[in-house]
């Protein structure tokens, strides 16, 4: 025995030594955790782990390999966050599932994981005690900057209120949450309570005699009727944007003819809503209800937001991916063709399903595939744009799964940006991205109040286009071609300068688009251009300069005279389709004279070809 605790002093006393091998300060290391958790073994040292509000969870899985990002001093240190093996950028075997830290989740029963599609944010569901009754609350937490999880917390008032919470889909750069939930039922169920109370005692007054009162008091039983149906009926989504002080009141979708017909027999006064997914350009949701149309007890369908602003008549998605039992939760993929559901009419129990989109019109899909065996029990699965892992709850705890290429949805591009005044400083704005070729708007964000940074999710096989606005400044534009391009995940980052509407002020017009050494506006440049038209309309007292620049190819004269001509081109689009005044738009061509790069790359030669609009008189 006293040999044995000699050796073990050796090793330990040896692997304590050897740490002046590791700084001091934050740092992330690997290893083992030992000796109930208040050591770490690493390849060639150990450190003791000081007391720290993780220690209990440590303590409950020593003998596990961690990711840690620790404070260390000396021979021992502070454990802040940590990841268990398997690691996210480790290979390992298809649907591997990756256990979440408790710290995240405080230990609640957990559910739900939805995570931003540039995998920065999560977002789940937790039941909490709260006044002797368990009821659903909308948690978050954040990555930090060495890509660990930090500790998660109850969002605030008014994302989360007495009544059940939680979020269906996170758009792009966490700014907007589409939720579930009840949000003013009930004061609009109060208020008609009140209302059809003040008509009662009308009628009563009114009444000519017993029998006119009960035909009146029978007609207002009915309008009580039916519009109380119509606010609880109406779709339970709701949306809602990051601010300066918080998240706003979540406002409803307008889904005017959304309804479900599904009650469990357990309970047939409590409609049981299925779930719903909102694509990432937030005009396109996915839902599970019962309608007339269904195959089963819940169906999938999706409705598309039409151009006044309303999401139109759902469409049962067909009986390829709906069986005769119930098809719910789904999840559709940044790529906006690859959806993941739940079902419980294919396999004994519940389990995870995807299908591909072979169509345009969204009525032809793939024959469903189990993702895996693994699975089994999970209900609830969402995947980032970005990364080879998706979130999925089970028995109340969240985990990553590893996903196989095979079932990976097809690549995007993130675009990853941010939003700032000519001084520097962050602005929330619109960021808007279309269809340069249709000439289409296809979706739209906000950028952080607080920070200025925006995400976007383009699929290929478009050219898109995308500005930043924002009321008192001018818009600002770029572009990206991904026609024909080979399908890869890529993230670009971007950064877009909005200037002030006043004088001197200028903007390049990036998706204005010539033939080569032509005078000739392609079509993919309308968009911007009309863009501009609505900008003069709605600010009449502006005038306006367009300015064309070349780059140095080609002789000076003949540069000149193509400068001022693609600038009269310009102001002959606005003037012509727009009727915009003579007098406020003037033009001049600088030729190759005033460059912004070199002329010597093919880079700097593309910035030079250029046209200004710049503010004369504000």
């Amino acid at each position: 025995m006293a040999r044995i605790l000699i050796i073990l002093i050796f090793l330990l006393g040896g692997g304590l030594i050897s740490s002046q091998n590791t700084q001091n300060g934050i740092q992330v290391l690997a290893g083992e955790l030992i000796n109930t958790g208040h050591m770490l073994k690493m390849e060639k040292q150990i450190l003791r782990l000081s007391p720290s509000p993780l220690q209990e969870e440590l303590a409950y899985i020593t003998g596990k390999k961690v990711r840690m990002l620790c404070d260390v001093s000396g021979d021992s240190c502070t454990p802040i966050r940590y990841e268990l093996d398997p690691f996210e950028t480790a290979k390992v075997a298809d649907w591997t599932l990756k256990k979440i830290p408790r710290y995240v989740t405080g230990g609640h029963f957990s559910f739900n994981p939805q995570c931003t599609p540039d995998g920065k944010m999560l977002f789940w569901t937790a039941l909490i005690r709260e006044g002797g009754r368990s009821t659903q609350k909308i948690w978050a937490a954040k990555r930090d900057q060495y890509g660990f999880w930090m500790q998660g917390e109850q969002l605030a008032t008014p994302l989360n209120n007495r009544l059940p919470s939680a979020v269906i889909s996170a758009l792009p750069g966490g700014n907007e949450l589409f939720v579930f939930g009840n949000f003013g039922e009930e004061e609009m169920l109060d208020l008609l309570k009140k209302e059809m109370q003040f008509k009662s005692q009308e009628a009563s007054r009114e009444a000519q005699n017993p029998k006119d009162f009960h035909f009146r008091l029978g007609r207002l039983e009915t309008e009580y009727r039916e519009r109380t149906e119509k606010i609880q009926n109406r779709a339970p989504l709701y949306k809602s944007y990051k601010t300066e002080t918080g998240w706003s009141n979540p406002n409803p979708i307008h889904f005017p003819s959304f309804y479900n017909w599904y009650r469990k027999p357990e309970n047939p006064n409590q409609q049981v809503f299925g779930g719903s997914a909102l694509s990432s350009t937030g005009r396109t949701i996915v839902y599970s209800a019962q309608q007339k149309r269904n195959y089963g007890k819940l169906d999938l369908y999706v409705t598309f937001l039409s151009d006044t602003g309303t999401f139109e008549e759902g469409i049962n998605l067909g009986s390829t991916l709906n069986t005769g039992e119930e098809e719910m939760a789904p999840f559709l993929a940044p790529d906006d063709k690859t959806l993941y559901f739940s079902s419980s009419g294919r396999k004994e129990g519940i389990s995870i399903f995807v299908s591909r989109r072979l169509n345009e019109n969204w009525n032809q899909w793939s024959e469903p595939q189990e993702l895996s065996p693994n699975l089994r029990g999970v209900n609830f699965f969402s995947i980032p744009a970005v990364g080879n892992w998706a979130y999925v709850s089970r028995d109340g705890e969240l985990y990553m799964a590893a996903i196989p290429p095979s079932f990976q949805p097809e690549p995007v591009v993130v675009i990853k940006g941010k939003v700032v005044d000519e001084e520097g400083k962050p602005l929330q704005a619109s960021v808007t991205y279309e269809s340069l070729i249709k000439k289409k708007g296809l979706g739209s964000t906000v950028s952080d109040p607080l920070t200025g940074e925006f995400s976007i999710i383009l699929p290929f096989d478009e050219n898109y286009g995308f500005y930043g606005e924002k009321e008192g400044y001018l818009p600002v534009s770029r572009n990206l071609n991904l026609v024909g391009k080979e399908k890869e995940g890529l993230e670009k980052t971007v950064l877009l300068v909005l200037p002030k509407l006043k004088k001197g002020n200028e903007i390049v017009l990036n998706n204005l688009f010539f033939a080569f050494r032509s005078v000739d506006i392609t079509k993919e440049s309308e968009p911007e251009l009309d863009r501009l038209a609505g900008l003069l309309k709605k600010n009449p007292r502006l005038k306006v300069v367009i300015e064309g620049h070349t780059d140095n190819v080609g002789g000076d004269q003949a540069n000149k005279k193509l400068s001022i001509e693609r600038a009269v081109s310009v102001a002959n689009y606005l003037k012509s389709k727009h009727q915009l005044e003579e007098t406020r738009i003037t033009t001049k061509g600088l030729g190759q004279g005033v460059p912004v790069a070199d002329n010597k790359t093919e880079d700097g030669r593309a910035q030079n070809r250029r046209v200004v609009f710049k503010i004369l008189e504000d």
